[in-house]
């Protein structure tokens, strides 16, 4: 039982797991909004999360989200000096920002020294990680911490993950996450992909999960077990498709847990989520059918609706469609992909029909061809 006058945050909690808590609502969640934050709405989600001592608040890209490209994107979808130093002063919090190398040079982080944030997180696909080396030491040229986000992780066997780990390692960031951008891992390949990395990378790991599968709070469980000790998280979970592991749920599962620890305030990271829910959010996050088959199918979300629609232009079943795209590991979302696998799988479908029409065929054939041989029953 704790002691009188303390909750179980509170209570001590030696050898307990006590994650380094990053909120990516203003950057993540943007996917829900196009970025369009008012000024009021920034202020009050960093302000109540840094009251609330959250470790590390994102606040955006800085040049812009490599997945989703927008003319009508707010704010946070580019960081501009304006943006930054209009920022609330942090007491508790580190401020961060993410950049897309193909869509963000190094010299565009020239500003940032002067500026309020002071880590900045690289997001790389397993196939362009080899530039992120480079990257991280422009980064720590400018006196930042450097994090690396590796991406799309569902889509990496164990020897390229191992061949990512040694290339990260070469400049080692102060942080290596990966991203279940598709929302597709379960728990047992958390474990794995992250204790292969433990055992090869010299740098704290985290996770960033996806809720695709329902399983955005196992996988960041799974994680910590297996040795991360960065978590990843959105108010009411607002991210694309089926959002991220929520704020709340987090600090909620780690201040009820006793085998894991935060010092964040759960009360006001909740303040922080209804301000979200009720002022922030066009809609509420659900996990419907088409978030769920993103990510069994492990393809991007943005692919889902370009297969609903040309699926059924071919009279193709979108799931079957999904799950080719996904295993086919595309690298973009594009419409063309979707009507390679649909015109392949009508071919496909077309060959059997046929081959079923020639094996019908074949025993009235031979049936007649019997009956015209001499000597054959009348």
């Amino acid at each position: 039982m704790n002691a009188p006058g303390t909750t179980r945050a509170d209570a001590p909690r030696t050898g307990s797991v006590n994650p380094v808590l990053l909120d990516c609502t203003l950057r993540d969640g943007g996917n829900q909004n196009d970025w369009q934050f008012s000024a009021t709405d920034v202020r009050t989600i960093v302000s109540t999360l840094d009251a609330a001592r959250v470790d590390v608040i994102e606040v955006g890209y800085r040049g812009g989200s490599g997945s989703r490209a927008s003319a009508t994107a707010g704010p946070s979808a580019h960081c501009t000096p304006e943006y930054l130093s209009a920022l609330p002063d942090v007491s508790h919090a580190e401020l961060a920002v993410m950049v897309v190398p193909t869509v963000c040079p190094t010299n565009a982080l020239d500003d940032l020294p002067d500026s309020p944030v002071s880590l900045v997180r690289i997001a790389a696909y397993p196939w362009n990680i080899d530039g992120v080396p480079e990257y991280v030491r422009a980064v720590r040229a400018l006196g930042l911490k450097v994090g690396v986000n590796l991406m799309a992780v569902s889509y990496t066997t164990e020897a390229q993950l191992r061949e990512v780990a040694a290339v990260v390692a070469a400049e080692a960031p102060d942080v290596f996450y990966i991203a279940d951008s598709f929302g597709a891992l379960t728990p047992d390949d958390v474990r794995r992909r992250v204790g292969l990395l433990a055992e090869r990378l010299p740098t704290p790991l985290g996770i960033h999960a996806h809720n695709n599968l329902g399983l955005a709070a196992a996988n960041a469980v799974a994680g910590l077990d297996a040795g991360v000790s960065w978590l990843d998280a959105s108010l009411c979970a607002m991210a694309r498709g089926a959002g991220n592991l929520a704020t709340e749920q987090a600090v909620a599962f780690l201040t009820a847990w006793p085998r894991y620890a935060t010092h964040a305030d759960l009360p006001l990271v909740c303040e922080a989520a209804e301000y979200v829910a009720e002022r922030v959010l066009p809609r509420p996050m659900t996990v419907g059918r088409a978030e769920i088959a993103a990510g069994i199918n492990d393809h991007h979300f943005y692919f889902q609706d370009r297969i609903e629609k040309i699926s059924a232009h071919h009279g193709l079943d979108p799931w079957e469609v999904g799950r080719r795209i996904g295993a086919a590991q595309p690298r973009k979302v594009l419409d063309e992909t979707v009507e390679d696998v649909c015109r392949e799988l009508a071919a496909s479908a077309a060959r059997a029909a046929q081959a079923a029409r020639q094996a019908q065929a074949a025993p009235a054939a031979r049936t007649e061809a019997a009956a015209q041989t001499p000597g054959g029953d009348a």
